[in-house]
């Protein structure tokens, strides 16, 4: 039998622990946990000239979307979500972020994106704006906002902080 300090302790522990390696969703490969259930064609660890990053490549048709999966999990540890993502067709690329609940998307908090001409754009954005904050969650969307296919676009150091 366990002293009353030590349960005492254990009482102090807060209920909520940061799974382990859950908040690396995808650096130069897919994090602990993570997984590709995309109906966008992707490439992972993608070669880039000139980059030693090695993103996610996606070519997404219509409302096509990577898919980046897991396990449910609890959002309360985490404030934010960033991503840098980079497009190719000269800043005319509208994607939208989305998170999954229950297998759902919560397509009314999706964060719009347009991406930039040139070069790797920053997203943070706080997991209240995507309806994710203090909820268990299943997966991140990066899909086409629009119902035309689009050039392909990289995503890349994907992280919940």
């Amino acid at each position: 039998m366990r002293p009353w300090w030590v349960a005492l302790a254990l009482l102090a522990v807060p209920a909520v622990a940061q799974e382990a390696g859950v908040g690396n969703v995808y650096g130069t490969a897919l994090g602990s946990g993570w997984e590709n259930w995309s109906w966008a064609k992707v490439e992972l660890s993608s070669e880039v000239q000139g980059s030693q990053r090695k993103p996610i490549r996606v070519e997404a048709g219509p409302y096509q979307a990577l898919y980046l999966h897991h396990a449910p999990f609890d959002t309360t540890p985490y404030k934010s979500v960033a991503m840098l993502i980079q497009g190719m067709d000269g800043g005319t690329q509208q994607l939208r972020i989305v998170a999954v609940v229950d297998g759902k998307p919560l397509d009314a908090q999706a964060y719009p994106v347009t991406l930039p001409e040139s070069g790797w754009k920053k997203v943070e954005l706080p997991l209240a704006r995507i309806g994710a904050d203090k909820k268990q969650i299943d997966g991140l969307w990066v899909q086409n906002a629009t119902d035309k296919p689009i050039a392909p676009f990289y995503v890349t150091e994907i992280a919940l902080n």
